[in-house]
């Protein structure tokens, strides 16, 4: 049975990060962190979200992610000291969670945490503060000596998780959906439902002959590689399997290449079919790998993320990144099968839920107004993992996608669309550090970024930038980029695929379901960055 998570509360250097880690790493829980995903949300460290948001955007977010955080089990979060101020993040720690609250004196924090280190709020008002918290920390239903070694301290909170009820129920399977993706001589069928891994090995082993190569990932493989092999081999079929790198640092040739030479080297067969077991890079890099082998092998996708389920394993576009830009080798290559099992998003972290409802909301605002309005009616429910609300959104994902795949296929068209929020994501995610930016997230400054030059420039819905932003902040999600140099992200902008004729095509749009394909000359590019600082979207004007 499934165990309610817990939840380390405590005043700032109370230890809550460092003890959490250790209880979950003994207890083999996941370990969440919410000042992590609080920076990951807003794009930039805790001390200068106060800065450039307030104290008050930061506590609505925070309560908004802690919220996410509490909605799966098997896992231990740790909490800001903050996040007790919110009466309904207090009611959701007593009845969703197991609470735990480190005591430490205050003289001793002060110690620890010192003056001067970064911490946003620890100046004379700390006294104040930490007098009023007390209350509320008393709330707690379990409290623990904090003022211990870490070791003893994460020895206590064990004892009290062994202790703990499991009385988290189990969601339900649900039936399985077929959606059609009509491509001319490479139609295939993407199956949509939850708990489908009894049926995994039939259809699965019904593409192709002879061996399956199960590809995956560091982080994917050992969570669901071993269970899909199994049901693989129950099928008759061999299996062999390779881990490729995860990380976009590492999206590019020589891993594909070499996973290439291996399956050769073991004498692959052209109907031998290549099947990709994780998120979009994942995909993507797999997809190369079926492109290349033998020209061309039969293709499997099982994605495990949501931006897979919704986005990368439709539509056959596989590739790797070059260090001129994202995606600029690859091929289309369209899968044989994409087999889309809800459950495996269970182990999927908070921030890469949030990075995929970026995707979604993409979808939504290309072409469909009613998962729109879903969106902007219960964003709460998607963070909390609603099997419903997901279920709908992925299936009305990928028929959109689906459509825009049957008219254009190799993106010669109107499937240009679907890199909506890219121009400026891609950027972004090509000028930033490796790690700095999730694909969605980008995508989601991207889209903001969209939104706000069709505006300027009279092209679209001068009421849509602010609702964008509103949606994209519940959802957990970053409106603004970390600094940026301006040269790189020009550099970066003129190297992306999408350039054309001498100018960047920017895809905008209208208003909901009426996007517009706009080619500008790359002499409007320097007053079009302009206007996203004005805008608040780039935070940085110069080459510094």
């Amino acid at each position: 049975m499934p165990r309610r998570p817990l939840a380390l509360s405590g005043f700032m250097g109370a230890g809550k990060s460092t003890v959490g880690a250790r209880v979950a790493r003994s207890a083999g829980l996941t370990f969440v962190d919410l000042d992590e995903e609080l920076e990951a949300a807003f794009a930039c460290p805790t001390s200068a979200i106060f800065e450039r948001f307030g104290e008050a955007a930061f506590r609505e977010m925070e309560e908004r992610l802690l919220l996410q955080a509490l909605s799966l089990p098997d896992r231990v979060v740790a909490l800001g000291g903050g996040a007790v101020l919110s009466a309904a993040s207090r009611e959701a720690l007593t009845s969703r969670a197991t609470w735990v609250h480190l005591d430490v004196p205050l003289s001793e924090l002060e110690r620890r945490v010192g003056r001067g280190t970064g911490r946003p709020l620890w100046d004379r008002s700390v006294q104040a503060r930490f007098d009023e918290r007390a209350p509320l920390y008393a709330q707690a239903p379990h409290v623990v000596d904090g003022d211990r070694r870490p070791g003893d301290v994460a020895a206590s909170v064990s004892e009290v998780l062994l202790d703990a009820p499991d009385d988290v129920p189990i969601p339900p399977r649900r039936g399985r959906v077929t959606r059609r993706v009509e491509v001319p001589g490479a139609s295939y069928d993407v199956h949509i439902g939850r708990g489908m891994q009894d049926e995994a090995g039939p259809m699965l082993a019904a593409v192709g002959v002879g061996p399956m190569a199960l590809l995956s990932d560091w982080n994917v493989g050992p969570l669901h590689a071993d269970a899909l092999a199994a049901r693989l081999k129950e099928q008759g079929r061999a299996v062999t399997r390779q881990t490729l790198p995860s990380g976009e640092q590492h999206k590019e040739i020589r891993p594909v290449v070499d996973a290439v030479g291996r399956l050769l080297d073991v004498g692959w067969e052209r109907g031998a079919p290549v099947v990709a077991l994780g998120g979009g890079l994942l995909g993507d890099m797999a997809g190369l790998v079926a492109a290349m082998l033998l020209r061309g092998v039969p293709f499997i996708q099982v994605p495990t993320s949501l931006l897979a389920m919704v986005d990368a394993s439709v539509g056959g576009k596989v590739g790797v990144n070059h260090r001129r830009g994202k995606n600029l080798i690859g091929s289309f290559w369209q899968p044989s099968l994409v087999w889309t099992d809800l459950a495996y998003l269970d182990t999927l972290p908070d921030r890469e839920l949030r990075a995929g409802l970026a995707e979604v909301v993409k979808s939504a605002l290309l072409g469909d107004p009613a998962l729109f309005a879903s969106l902007e009616r219960q964003p709460e429910a998607y963070l909390a993992r609603d099997p419903d609300v997901l279920a709908d959104a992925v299936l009305r994902c990928v028929a959109f996608k689906a459509s825009i795949v049957a008219q254009d296929a190799r993106e010669h068209g109107i499937r240009a669309c679907l890199n909506l929020g890219h121009t400026v994501g891609h950027a972004l995610e090509a000028t930033l550090p490796a790690g700095n930016l999730r694909h969605g997230e980008a995508v989601a400054i991207g889209l903001v970024a969209a939104a706000e030059i069709a505006a300027s420039e009279g092209l679209g819905d001068a009421t849509l930038p602010d609702r964008l932003r509103a949606l994209l902040t519940a959802l957990g999600l970053p409106i603004s980029a970390p600094p940026v140099p301006r040269a790189a992200l020009r550099a970066a902008i003129q190297g992306d695929k999408k350039l054309k004729d001498g100018g960047v095509l920017w895809i905008l749009v209208k208003r909901i379901a009426q996007p517009r394909l706009v080619m500008s000359p790359l002499d409007d590019l320097d007053s079009r960055l302009d206007s996203l600082v004005d805008a608040g979207v780039l935070t940085e004007r110069g080459d510094s």
